[in-house]
């Protein structure tokens, strides 16, 4: 079984990565129709997803069927289009890396890292966060990821090959509070997403678009921590087949309050940045996502 199950993989890494040398030499615009069908395609025969994706954008939106309907098939398409440029990251290097993604609000991301304590930039499953974290590199100002493993090793393998090339480096997520505790003191920038639901602790319960979500709170402690700065940070799809990547000012520390009470505003102020961001640009956030899946246990605070 497990010998099967390897070859499967291998196979399997062989088609992505052979599919992948085939899309890099399309012209650009050809690249995001590729990708866009494939995520087409996937809303077609994912009903599991999809249905998730109209239901989280009903109750998230107050939009009616059709148009959670019609947000659900972008969010599809986006989707695939980041697919599409995940297998042709290597292409993304210099001017056309430079041309691919536009930067506003670099002086806080700047401000922050001078400070030598590291930097937090918060995030979420927006727009494209692996060309965002490529960008950022470029910019002088290094960044790592802590990310839980693909499935299949050896496309794992290949796509930390390509991050590395631009500069990024990823943590798996065993040992992640040690990993990123290093990252910081060794003043580099560590990627933190606030948007994935926390099925065990630690986790704490807060408002997101007027549902309570399981969420993590170690963004916050690492914050406390070690005094680095938490910069948010988000990328805007464009229909050129361009990203617009925002920076915004760090989060405030609440000067009064013990620590649980800081971790609960930091966190809650992140989420409500995240919350805004989505509603301006829907179709660019990871709607099959089941967010609110994990309810609060007993004792747990909303």
């Amino acid at each position: 079984m497990a010998q099967s199950r390897s070859v499967g993989r291998r196979i399997e890494a062989a088609a992505v990565l052979s599919t992948a040398a085939i899309v890099r030499r399309l012209p650009l615009r050809a690249r995001i129709g590729f990708g866009e069908a494939v995520g087409s395609l996937l809303h077609a025969v994912d009903r599991r997803h999809r249905e998730l994706a109209r239901t989280n954008i009903a109750l998230s939106l107050g939009v009616g069927a059709d148009e959670a309907a019609r947000i659900a098939r972008r969010t599809f398409r986006c989707l695939g289009r980041g697919f599409a440029e995940t297998l042709t990251m290597s292409y993304y290097r210099g001017a056309a890396l430079e041309r691919a993604v536009e930067v506003e609000g670099v002086e806080h991301l700047r401000a922050a890292y001078a400070l030598g304590k590291g930097v937090v930039v918060c995030s979420g499953h927006i727009g494209n966060w692996e060309l965002a974290g490529l960008r950022q590199c470029q910019l002088g100002v290094p960044m790592d990821y802590i990310s839980r493993p693909l499935d299949n090793p050896w496309l794992y393998d290949r796509l930390l090959q390509w991050r590395e090339a631009g500069g990024v480096f990823t943590h798996a997520k065993h040992g992640a509070v040690r990993s990123a505790l290093k990252t910081l003191k060794a003043g580099r920038t560590l990627a933190f997403v606030v948007d994935q639901n926390m099925t065990s602790p630690p986790r704490i319960f807060v408002p997101f678009f007027g549902r309570a979500a399981a969420t993590t709170p170690t963004m916050a402690h690492l914050s406390l921590r070690t005094g680095a700065p938490i910069v948010p940070a988000y990328t805007i799809p464009r229909d050129d087949g361009t990203y617009l990547l925002r920076y915004l000012p760090a989060i405030a520390v609440p000067e009064t309050g013990d620590e649980d009470a800081k971790v609960r505003a930091i966190t809650l102020e992140a989420t409500r940045l995240l919350e805004e961001w989505i509603r301006a640009c829907p179709h660019s956030w990871l709607w099959l996502h089941d967010r609110w899946k994990t309810r609060p246990g007993p004792g747990e605070e909303i």
